[in-house]
């Protein structure tokens, strides 16, 4: 296996090890002042005082604060100064290893608040309690050492905490230090022993290189910026936890996971393919007793007061075209899958259908995936062509996962009926001979705007008749409204409610480029579909891949997003033939 080490842009990225808590961020990271320091994303939708930033980092030499610059690879970052340099590494998922050059050091300073706490451990270790976050054991290694507040416990009882602290290594003989930080969700263990800095930054490049060999190289330009996009993804993956049975993938480096962002990165990472299966098991691990499956959620809490686009079919469908799931994956775990999402499509029939009409309906703007959009600009109940053809897809795969398990002949065409079905409903009822209504329920009124989600129905393909299909593509790709130079617009840009950084109002977004491109890739407007996509691919790696383009100028805006970088990796296998 070779080795993939090219250098990873600090900016806008967490250095941080895949399946880890906790990382390492700096200022440029997250768009403020706040100094480098250790973050941890355990308890974030709990708005814990302690939590994301856990404490500060500055490196030093001789004991005195230096300036430093930033420089990091996949499996190192690596502080420089002008007397010498620090280096960062993963030994695991829970550990991180420091070492400096001679003279080189550390110090760590928070303002503890209310119930955190720094106490001694054994063998000179130390313990850092951030309250609703996490614990982290600090040892000094090779004979070097690490204390806080010179060696003295702190305790301010007023605050029931242990006030300011400041840590700092101290040297060994040879004038270097070693230190080890190690993370737990409970109260911290001192281990015995602990890998080399070599050891450990070895294991560390050797998961990325597991990683990043699976995945496809991309034709150029786009192959150049490749490899560092796919580190984000890397390093977003969060291991299970104990409220959080799968493995997830952060939307940005400090946010919660949502569930039909956890379909688009697996099929980001589908030659991963037990890993794939385990992102669209995620949400389903939190699945209701009837069916529905969460909003967002973390391992603090979940929102499920509201829906988001239900994507496991186009994702499953998406991935079964290129691997081989029976080959990769348990069955047990297949049979979850398909149980899981099963129980999806119906919740949507069963509780999203109350006028019967075959199509269901959406109660808030936020479950289209387009907060703003237009299209909700007087109405709140919408049955919308979006979501019926999202479950057009969602049924069509719960019945291909179904053939492909051996079930009943019966059952697994029960579901590919049911799609037909949802389909036929979604042209009888939503199509006027020229483009997609949406329809109000109550009172059978059918409701158009210059929102791309009248047009999403092109995400079926080549399932839908030729005629609807070139009408779509017609206005898709027309350049005074949906088509611009780094992509496809979600709202008209002639529309009057045209907003460049609004959610869903007329810049170009990630989820959008996915299911139109995905859709149309093998129809005969793949010609479209190639534009689209390098378009969008090269205002992405040309602009640092922003989560919303302006389609009429080209700005981006909101960086460090995996949206993007996953919307770059499903569209740059199709375009390498993958």
């Amino acid at each position: 296996m070779a080795a993939h080490n090219k250098p990873v842009s600090i900016e806008k990225k967490v250095f941080k090890r895949r399946g880890a808590w906790f990382g390492l961020y700096n200022s440029v990271m997250l768009g403020t002042e706040t100094p480098f320091h250790l973050g941890t994303l355990r308890g974030m939708a709990a708005g814990a005082p302690a939590g994301r930033q856990l404490i500060n980092i500055f490196a030093t030499y001789n004991g005195e604060k230096v300036e430093n610059t930033f420089e990091m690879y996949p499996s190192e970052l690596t502080l420089r100064t002008v007397h010498g340099n620090v280096r960062f590494t993963f030994a695991d998922t829970a550990t991180i290893i420091a070492e400096g050059d001679p003279g080189m050091g550390l110090r760590f300073e928070k303002n503890m608040v209310k119930h955190e706490t720094v106490h001694r451990r054994k063998n000179g270790a130390w313990e850092a309690l951030f309250r609703l976050a996490c614990s982290v054991i600090f040892k000094g290694l090779n004979g070097s050492s690490f204390d806080f507040n010179d060696g003295v416990t702190p305790w301010n009882l007023k605050e029931l905490s242990s006030g300011k602290v400041y840590g700092q290594t101290r040297p060994g003989p040879d004038g270097r230090f070693t230190l080890v930080m190690e993370e737990s969700a409970f109260g911290g263990v001192v281990r015995d022993t602990y890998p080399s800095y070599a050891e450990a930054k070895a294991s560390m490049q050797a998961d990325w290189d597991e990683f990043i060999e699976l995945l496809p190289a991309f034709p150029e330009p786009f192959e150049q910026t490749r490899e560092e996009s796919e580190y984000l993804l890397w390093s977003y993956l969060m291991s299970p936890c104990d409220t959080v049975k799968n493995t997830s993938i952060l939307m940005f480096s400090r946010d919660m996971a949502s569930q039909w962002q956890m379909c688009q990165n697996a099929v980001a990472l589908q030659e991963h393919t037990d890993l794939a299966v385990d992102l669209l098991l995620n949400p389903i691990g939190r699945i209701s007793p009837l069916g529905q499956l969460p909003d967002m959620y973390d391992d603090a809490r979940y929102e499920s007061l509201m829906v988001k686009p239900p994507m496991h079919g186009w994702a499953l469908l998406e991935i079964m075209k290129r691997n081989d799931l029976l080959g990769a994956c348990s069955r047990d775990r297949l049979e979850l899958l398909y149980s899981g999402m099963g129980r999806w499509a119906d919740w949507f029939m069963t509780y999203r259908d109350e006028d019967s009409d075959g199509l269901p309906t959406l109660y808030h703007s936020d479950e289209t995936g387009l907060d703003d959009c237009s299209l909700w600009i007087k109405h709140v109940e919408i049955t919308s062509p979006d979501i019926a053809a999202y479950l057009t897809l969602l049924f069509e795969a719960v019945g291909r996962l179904g053939e492909l398990l051996g079930k009943p002949e019966t059952e697994s065409a029960a579901w590919l009926r049911k799609s037909k079905e949802l389909q036929q409903n979604l042209i009888d009822i939503l199509w006027d001979g020229e483009r997609f209504a949406a329809l109000v329920p109550e009172t059978g009124e059918k409701i158009y705007s210059d929102s791309v989600v009248n047009y999403m129905p092109v995400i079926l393909g080549s399932r839908l008749p030729e005629e609807i299909l070139d009408k779509l593509v017609a206005d898709l790709s027309d350049t005074e409204t949906f088509f611009s130079p780094w992509g496809i617009a979600s709202e008209k840009k002639t529309s009057e409610l045209f907003d460049p950084f609004g959610w869903g109002r007329g810049c170009v977004l990630p989820p959008v480029m996915m299911y139109i491109v995905t859709g149309l890739w093998d129809t005969e407007h793949r010609d479209f579909a190639r534009k689209a996509a390098e378009n969008y691919m090269k205002a992405l790696s040309e602009k640092d891949f922003p989560f919303f383009i302006d389609s009429k100028t080209g700005e981006g805006r909101y960086f460090g997003c995996s949206w993007t970088h996953c919307a770059y990796a499903v569209l740059g296998r199709l375009i390498s033939g993958r």
